[in-house]
């Protein structure tokens, strides 16, 4: 019998993190099934530029393609040195090859260049798909209330943090503002591994959302207070990938 109870008596104290952890759940579900439904299991190449505006113009651009299924994926732009660069790897491996400026280079540069390209990777593809991601492993979910205002528009905010190892700076933390009416993201707050407990949470607001193969996807995110985008351009999704995607 004192086993029985205290078994009860550790289920009974183990409700509370499951009534917490279920609401969480079925609210990331509820934003995949209408943001993408059975339409993710086709979605298999994703072709798109990272376009970073600022007051008005493009600052940064950098076009990417990538192979859901397999991993290969080919992005370029410019490095923080000026340079001009493609990188094509495979995102599982981490193996590939670049170029610098038109030349194919093999040594050091080689390698700094694939990890250039590797975070390009792990930051442009989250911020294409963060909606969609919610229930990856290694991400623990928390509802976190309700946000509501004088238009009478209400939220469900869904906190998100990760495992250590998680992506490349998994101490991040981010908040994502779902429209009751809607289940889509329209808010991504971000608390980001390496800023000051004083600074202000970055702000991204979701617009200019796009059917494209069935996937709903914000192809702009403005940064309250910095006049600044982030712009998804150019954005094709497919279910097979095309001829040449990812040779030089």
């Amino acid at each position: 019998m004192r086993r029985i109870v205290t078994v009860l008596l550790g289920l009974f104290l183990a409700l509370p993190a499951v009534a917490q952890q279920a609401p969480a759940d079925d609210l990331a579900r509820r934003v995949i099934d209408v943001q993408a439904g059975s339409a993710w299991e086709k979605a298999r190449y994703f072709e798109f530029a990272f376009d970073v505006e600022r007051e008005g113009k493009i600052a940064t651009s950098f076009p990417q393609r990538w192979d859901r299924y397999t991993g290969d994926y080919r992005v370029s732009g410019r490095d923080q040195k000026g340079n001009d660069f493609i990188v094509i790897l495979n995102t599982n491996t981490r193996k590939g090859r670049a170029w610098i400026n038109g030349e194919e280079v093999t040594d050091a540069r080689r390698d700094e260049a694939i990890n250039t390209g590797y975070r390009r990777f792990i930051n442009d593809t989250y911020w294409l798909l963060m909606p969609l991601k919610m229930l990856d492993p290694g991400v623990h979910r928390s509802a976190e209330g309700e946000r509501t205002d004088s238009c009478g528009h209400t939220w469900d905010v869904l906190k998100l943090s990760f495992d250590p190892g998680v992506g490349l700076t998994s101490a991040d933390q981010y908040w994502a503002w779902i429209n009751r009416d809607t289940g889509l993201v329209e808010e991504w707050d971000m608390r980001l591994q390496g800023m000051k407990a004083e600074d202000p949470m970055l702000e991204a607001v979701f617009r200019d959302f796009r059917r494209v193969a069935g996937l709903l996807i914000s192809t702009r995110r403005d940064i309250k207070n910095k006049n600044q985008s982030i712009r998804l351009d150019n954005l094709k999704v497919l279910s097979e990938v095309p001829a040449g995607a990812f040779e030089k």
